[in-house]
């Protein structure tokens, strides 16, 4: 067991107290879990995720405590879920700046082989599917490299909108 599954099941069990704290630990942000993982540490008094989950589910009166301390610290969690959720943005726009690039580069062969490569994976799984006795999903799933590209450019071109509809103090300042 791991702090994430506490956060989950904060997040799903606290009715208005710890939800903020509990997306604290389900986060990618180091200093974002580390603050929630200390929070719930001071109300159950284990540093250990598991012991932490078993005392929150046998005393609920511990949600109350951390319902104090999400009124409390409320700004500063939701600071750092609001950094989380900027990290996944600019995470998702280098990436897919990176693959614009790629598609416009001078070079035939930069160009060409992120397509080319989904499409020997587009016939490696037609042809695995079609000849193999009995196909494996989770092989067909590895050799569906085009849907991801299709799906990713796809995706990408709402992130992009996205962002390019925020205000461009909020993209500079970060």
């Amino acid at each position: 067991m791991n702090w994430s599954d506490v956060g989950n099941w904060i997040k799903s069990n606290a009715s208005d107290g710890g939800k903020l704290i509990g997306s604290l630990i389900t986060g990618n942000v180091p200093s974002a879990i580390a603050a929630g993982v200390a929070m719930v540490s001071g109300v159950t008094g284990t540093n250990d995720p598991e012991e932490a989950l078993k005392k929150l589910q046998e005393k609920p009166e511990l949600f109350i405590k951390l319902k104090e301390i999400e009124l409390k610290e409320g700004d500063s969690i939701r600071r750092h879920i609001e950094a989380m959720a900027k990290l996944d943005i600019e995470s998702h726009s280098i990436t897919q700046e990176t693959i614009k690039n790629g598609d416009r580069a001078e070079d035939r062969f930069v160009r060409w082989t992120r397509p080319g490569q989904s499409w020997v994976s587009l016939g490696a799984a037609v042809y695995y599917a079609l000849y193999s006795e009995s196909p494996n999903f989770e092989i067909l799933l590895l050799l569906t490299l085009p849907w991801a590209y299709a799906g990713l450019r796809q995706f990408g071109k709402g992130i992009d909108s996205l962002v390019n509809a925020l205000p461009k103090k909020a993209v500079k300042n970060g």
